[in-house]
């Protein structure tokens, strides 16, 4: 059992790219920006951040406009993108709404680009 929670459950937690349960002790500086559309117009995610219930979904979108550094915040806000469009659809009823999380590992690494479009209910 001691063998995996010490070495299975932090080797895991890197499938997601996070690496949120292994022993990095801050080692990388992964950032994240997240960008929404609602019709192709800007929204800006700390306005859907006061949507949000207070605690840690709000802190992550407040600022998301701008790179961030996080770890742990971007690798569930790439697993929750369809949930913060639909937060957006709050705001926007009747709108389509485009979620982009851009992320890099490091400062000087690629960015890359995860992408969900809904259409809200009206």
């Amino acid at each position: 059992m001691g063998v995996i929670v010490v070495l299975l459950l932090p080797l895991a937690s890197w499938l997601d790219g996070s690496g949120q349960l292994a022993w990095t002790m801050f080692s990388r500086t992964g950032q994240y920006r997240l960008e929404l559309t609602a019709n192709g117009k800007p929204l800006n995610p700390t306005e859907v951040a006061a949507f949000a219930a207070p605690g840690p979904t709000s802190s992550v979108l407040a600022g998301a406009d701008h790179f961030r550094h996080h770890d742990v915040a971007r690798a569930t806000l790439r697993r929750h993108l369809t949930d913060i469009g639909q937060l957006a659809c709050s705001l926007r009823p009747g709108l389509t709404i485009t979620a982009r999380l851009h992320e890099r590992l490091r400062t000087d690494a690629a960015i890359g680009t995860s992408e969900v479009t809904l259409q809200c209910d009206p």
